[in-house]
């Protein structure tokens, strides 16, 4: 035994080139250990070896010392590796057996390996000492921000001064540059892409600009298209609703184009219609094939107001305005011919005419008639469902005659003007302008068009309307673009 104690006591001197009462030197070369250092322990060939076990005995250590380390050899909770307590819990070291390395992990598990915390405490991402990414304990991940606005949200972009653009999505290749979509099977109302503008500027809930290369005439900057279900009814690719319960001017849907050229504000476009060429400022375009279903189509009050109701007829000067006749009543009428039997004759009025009017003794019908043969004058005793066309002074002739028949339409027999509240109280001519007639040529037209459009003169309007170049004003106060 004493043989064995001086051995090892021999072993420790060689080895320890100095040991003082302030620090120890191991080492095989004789150096003395460095001033700064309790314990100097330098080897080209060996290594330290720290006390090694599993974390369960590592948790059963009593009383652990601040700074105590150990290697636990097993995964436990956080991976096998170095420990040490920090005071308070024992903490791994960042290595790659027990943490995430800068140059990345090999062999992880991701049922068990992660980044993020084991209780109730959120997790952040920082670059420059700065939080950028939060991750929180209901599952939110936000940047810019410590929480969302909103409950139930899960990926969250906040604006900051410094990037106020909160979610951005782009690309360059065959794809968009962001994309939502409610999978099959969700009943929820809400829909794939949501905005909504809260701010006080002129911004919009959604807004969309094509600002690309292509010419085709349906490049947009908003695109709506219904794809299923092939439902009997209903589908709407753009839908534009107000909701707002008080005050006027309320629009679900507003289309206008930049003065400075030619467009079409509004476009309709039905099976077999077509987009009209040419230099034309159009409101409005409802476009149907011809001689077939409607264009356009109104139940309830059709007002033409500052201009005339007419029809574009094809001539061979090109198509010719026709215009309406206008009444202060509201009358149908029906076109027809007769002929006098010895100088007598009654009309039975067309049944589905009958239908279309009302002809009482406060509402009679008014005939006209005019002759087409040898005879003497005539006159019209009116029915209800027929009139009789007698000749005066007992004529007996056989003429032919034409006649034309006015009677009040059902339910609007007893319209005689009516105001248009549009235009506001008092005298209201002032809204209104003398109309240059149109030329019949067609080359000289479209040069009075354009001489209407340069030489054009606002015409007053009422008090609370907006004109046009006021909205086009408010319109350029949108941001079409994301500043570079």
């Amino acid at each position: 035994m004493k043989k064995l104690l001086s051995g090892l006591l021999l072993s420790f001197l060689l080895i320890t080139s100095h040991a003082g009462a302030q620090n120890v030197a191991i080492n095989t070369t004789g150096a003395a250990a460095v001033a700064s250092a309790i314990l100097d322990i330098s080897s080209t060939s060996a290594g330290l070896l720290i006390p090694r076990m599993t974390a369960g005995q590592r948790a059963a250590i009593a009383a652990p010392a601040t700074g105590l380390i150990v290697y636990q050899t097993d995964a436990g909770t956080m991976g096998a590796g170095f420990y040490f307590y920090n005071g308070a819990a024992w903490t791994p070291w960042s290595t790659n057996s027990g943490g995430w390395g800068l140059a990345g992990n090999a062999g992880t598990a991701i049922a068990t390996n992660f980044i993020g915390t084991t209780d109730n405490v959120a997790f952040a991402v920082r670059s420059n000492n700065v939080e950028r990414f939060r991750f929180n304990t209901n599952g939110e991940v936000i940047a810019g921000n410590t929480a969302s606005p909103y409950v139930g949200d899960l990926l969250i972009g906040y604006g900051t001064a410094a990037n106020p653009f909160g979610v951005n999505g782009y690309t360059a290749l065959d794809g968009s540059g962001t994309w939502g979509e409610v999978l099959t099977g969700s009943a929820t109302n809400y829909s794939a892409v949501q905005g909504v503008y809260g701010g006080s500027g002129v911004g919009s809930g959604a807004f969309g600009n094509y600002a690309g290369s292509n010419t085709n005439v349906l490049r947009a900057g908003v695109s709506g298209v219904v794809t299923t279900p092939a439902a009997t009814g209903g589908g709407t690719g753009v839908y534009g609703a107000n909701q707002l319960t008080s005050g006027n001017q309320h629009m679900g849907i507003y289309g206008t184009y930049n003065g400075l050229s030619y467009g079409l504000a509004v476009v309709g476009v039905a099976f077999g219609g077509g987009i009209p060429g040419g230099n034309n400022d159009i409101a409005v375009v409802g476009w149907r094939s011809n001689n077939a279903n409607y264009s356009g189509y109104y139940n309830g009050n059709h007002v033409i107001a500052n201009g005339t109701k007419s029809a574009s007829v094809g001539t061979s000067k090109g198509n010719q305005l026709l215009y309406c006749a206008e009444s202060p009543e509201v009358w149908f009428e029906d076109i027809g011919s007769g002929q006098l039997i010895n100088g007598e004759v009654t009309i039975n009025l067309d049944p589905l005419f009958l239908e279309t009017i009302v002809v009482d003794e406060k509402h009679p019908m008014h005939v006209f008639i005019q002759m087409e043969g040898e005879s003497n004058d005539v006159y019209v005793v009116p029915g209800t469902t027929s009139f009789t066309v007698k000749e005066r002074n007992h004529g007996t002739s056989n003429a032919k005659f034409s006649y034309r028949i006015m009677a009040k339409r059902m339910n609007f027999q007893d319209h005689r003007f009516g105001n248009d509240p549009v235009w506001g109280a008092g005298d209201t001519r002032q809204y209104s302008q003398y109309a240059t007639p149109p030329p019949v040529d067609y080359s000289e037209n479209v040069k009075f068009q354009e001489e209407q459009k340069k030489n054009y003169k606002p015409t007053p309007m009422p008090q609370g309307f907006i004109d046009y170049f006021q909205l086009q004003k408010e319109g350029a106060q949108l941001e079409l673009i994301k500043h570079k």
